[in-house]
């Protein structure tokens, strides 16, 4: 694979992880209970679990393709 196409792998993850947290959180939303823990707690958790690496997989790749050009 040439260098300057792991930033555009890596902005396709992102990608990945977007969608992932898109339809986790559907799926949080027709699981939820109103007796169970408020639901902007699920939303606070699927933050950490798939846009925190989004945003450092993000920053990663465009640290890597400002130092391939």
């Amino acid at each position: 694979m040439k260098r300057e196409n792991y930033p555009k792998l890596l902005y396709i993850i992102c990608v990945f992880f977007i969608v992932g947290f898109g339809v986790s959180l559907w799926v949080d939303y027709e699981k939820y209970l109103m007796y169970a823990l408020p639901f902007y707690y699920y939303i606070i958790f699927r933050c950490i679990e798939f846009l925190v690496p989004c945003i450092i997989i993000l920053i990663a790749a465009r640290v890597l393709k400002r130092k391939l050009k």
